[in-house]
C-alpha cells in the first residue's frame, strides 16, 4: 500500500529557531534536509511526499522581479500550506483504505487473534449498497524521485534507472485502496469484504520513467460488475514550468479485484457504479469489451481446445522450416544458426523462502511482491537472450489463481516463450509454482507474461522442437496479440 508520510514537526522547530528572516536559500537548505517521505518496508509500501525545494526556487524565480521579499515569502508558504494540506488528505486515505498490515502489529499475534475472533464468530453486518460516482473513489499517490533522494535511492537500479518492479508492487497497492474505497459505505467506513487482484489485463510503459522526475499515481474505478470492479490507474510526470499541465501517461494499468465476504468468503455484491457523462460511458465501454475478449480467449484456452486452423499451419510451417537442424543428439546446437534458439534453452529459475514481512492484510504473500519477483527474474532472462539490455514493454492479461501462504517455497521459472525478431521483440513466461517439500508436490498459482524490446541487439527466433514447447509458443503468440488489442482499445480512450 501506498503511505505517504510528513515530518511537520521537524521542519516547523527548524524555521522556528532562525534568527530573523532567512533566505531563499536557507529556506531551501532547512526544508530539503529532512525526509517528507519515510519508507518503512512492509508496513507503508514505497511512495514519496513530494518536498516544497524545487516548488519555493519556482516560486523565488518568478517573483525576482514583482514585490517585496516579504510578499515573496507569503506567497511560498501559502504555497506550501496548500501542498501540505493536499498530500496529508492522500496520507489519510491511503491509510485508511491499506492494503498493507501495520507493522506494529506482531504476526504471531495476529494468528492469535484471529484464532479467537473464529472462536467468538464477532461479525459485522454489512450496511447497505451505496450509488458511487467514479470520482468519489478516485485516490493519488506520489513517487518523488527528484525531491526524495532516500526514495529515490530505493527504486534505483545498477544502470541508474527506476526499478519498474517496484512500480509493480506499488500498482497492486492502489489498486487494493482503490477497491476498498469504492467499495466502503455512505460514512466512508471500510465494509466486511476482503478484496483480492483477480487478474491484472495490462500494463503498458508508454515512456521512461526518469529518476530525475516526480511523478504522480492516479487510480479510479471504471467498471463495476456483481462482486467485481476495473480499476485503471496512470503514472504521470509532475509538469515542470514550461509543460502540460496534462501530460500524457508514463505508464497505464487495468487491474480487476473480486470481493468476497469477509466471514463466508463467497462472492459479495460492491457498491453499483454511476456513469454521468459520455467520457465516463466510453470507459465502461471499452472496460466491457476488454472482459468480453478475455471471455472468449478463456473459450479458446489450449487446455480445451485444439490450436486453430491457422495456429496449426503456424506450427507446420516452424516445423518445416527447422526440421533439417534437428540433431540425433538432443544437446548438439551445432547446427543451429546464430539468429535462432531452441525455446527449452532458454529458461531460467529461481525459488525464494515466502516470509511475513511481505504479507498483505489478509496474511498471504502480496501479490505485487510477486509480480515485482517475476519482472526481476524475466529482466534477467531476457538479458542472458539478447546478450544485451532489454527494456520492458508490457506486462499480458494473467490470473491470480491460487494465493501463495506465508512460509511456502516459491519457485519461479522463466522462459522466452515467443519472439518477433524483425520488431525487436520478444516475450517472457514466469511461472510460480508453490513447492510442498514434504509432498514433493509442486501447484502453480499464476504465470506472467512480460513483453520486452531490444533494439540495440539481435533478438533471437525461438524455436519449439517438442509438442509442449508449440504449445507454450502459440499461448505466447495469443497473450501478445490479445495485449495489442487492449493496448489500442486504451489508446482509443486516451486520444479522446
Amino acid at each position: 500500500m501506498l503511505f505517504i508520510r510528513t515530518l511537520l514537526l521537524s521542519k516547523r522547530n527548524a524555521l522556528t529557531n532562525c534568527k530573523g528572516s532567512p533566505s531563499p536559500n536557507a529556506m531551501f537548505s532547512l526544508l530539503g534536509a529532512g525526509r517528507f517521505a519515510n519508507y518503512e518496508r512492509g508496513q507503508t509500501g514505497t511512495a514519496g511526499l513530494k518536498t516544497t525545494a524545487t516548488l519555493m526556487k519556482q516560486e523565488f524565480s518568478a517573483s525576482d522581479t514583482a514585490g517585496t521579499h516579504s510578499e515573496n515569502m507569503e506567497k511560498v508558504e501559502e504555497k506550501h500550506k496548500r501542498m501540505l494540506e493536499r498530500y496529508a488528505e492522500s496520507q489519510d486515505i491511503l491509510d485508511k483504505y491499506s492494503v498493507m498490515p501495520n507493522k506494529s502489529s506482531d504476526y504471531m499475534s495476529i494468528l492469535r487473534r484471529i484464532t479467537s475472533e473464529n472462536a467468538m464468530d464477532v461479525r459485522r453486518p454489512k450496511q447497505p449498497l451505496v450509488l458511487k460516482r467514479i470520482s468519489d473513489s478516485v485516490i493519488e499517490a506520489y513517487l518523488s524521485f527528484k525531491d526524495n533522494l532516500a526514495l529515490r535511492e530505493e527504486y534505483i537500479n545498477y544502470y541508474g534507472d527506476i526499478r519498474l518492479g517496484k512500480i509493480l508492487e506499488d500498482l497492486d497497492r492502489l489498486a487494493g485502496a482503490v477497491a476498498y474505497k469504492h467499495a466502503s459505505d455512505a460514512n466512508g467506513d471500510l465494509a466486511p469484504i476482503i478484496f483480492v487482484t483477480a487478474a491484472v489485463d495490462r500494463i503498458d510503459l508508454k515512456a521512461t520513467v526518469s529518476p530525475n522526475r516526480n511523478y504522480r499515481l492516479t487510480g479510479t474505478v471504471t467498471y463495476v460488475g456483481f462482486s467485481s470492479m476495473e480499476i485503471y490507474i496512470q503514472l504521470q510526470a509532475i509538469p515542470e514550468p514550461g509543460e502540460s499541465s496534462d501530460p500524457d501517461p508514463n505508464l497505464v494499468a487495468r487491474f480487476t479485484m473480486v470481493g468476497r465476504d469477509k466471514y463466508t468468503g463467497k462472492s459479495s455484491q460492491v457498491n453499483p457504479l454511476l456513469l454521468e457523462d459520455e467520457d465516463q460511458r466510453r470507459l465502461a465501454k471499452v472496460s466491457e469489451q476488454i472482459k468480453e475478449h478475455k471471455k472468449e480467449e478463456a473459450e479458446r484456452n489450449l487446455l480445451k481446445r485444439a490450436p486453430s486452423a491457422e495456429e496449426r499451419l503456424v506450427i507446420h510451417q516452424l516445423w518445416l522450416e527447422t526440421n533439417k537442424y534437428q540433431d540425433s543428439m538432443y544437446e548438439s546446437h551445432s547446427m543451429l544458426p546464430n539468429d535462432m534458439v531452441w525455446l527449452d534453452k532458454t529458461s531460467m529459475e529461481s525459488v525464494t523462502v515466502c516470509f511475513p514481512s511481505e504479507r498483505n492484510v489478509h496474511n498471504k504473500i502480496f501479490g505485487g511482491y510477486l509480480m515485482r519477483l517475476a519482472h526481476e527474474l524475466s529482466f534477467a532472462n531476457g538479458s542472458v537472450f539478447t546478450r544485451a539490455r532489454p527494456s520492458y514493454v508490457s506486462l499480458d492479461d494473467f490470473s491470480f489463481k491460487k494465493p501463495v501462504n506465508i512460509g511456502s517455497i516459491l519457485r519461479l521459472t522463466s522462459q522466452v516463450v515467443y519472439s518477433e525478431p524483425e520488431n525487436k521483440t520478444f516475450q517472457v513466461a514466469v511461472s510460480a509454482d508453490v513447492i510442498d517439500n514434504m509432498k514433493k508436490t509442486a501447484e502453480r498459482t499464476n504465470t506472467f507474461y512480460f513483453n520486452f524490446c531490444c533494439p540495440a541487439s539481435q533478438v533471437r527466433r525461438v524455436i519449439p522442437r517438442t509438442y509442449e514447447d508449440m504449445m507454450k509458443y502459440l499461448e505466447g503468440r495469443r497473450r501478445d496479440q490479445t495485449g495489442k488489442i487492449i493496448s489500442k482499445l486504451q489508446s482509443s480512450i486516451q486520444k479522446r
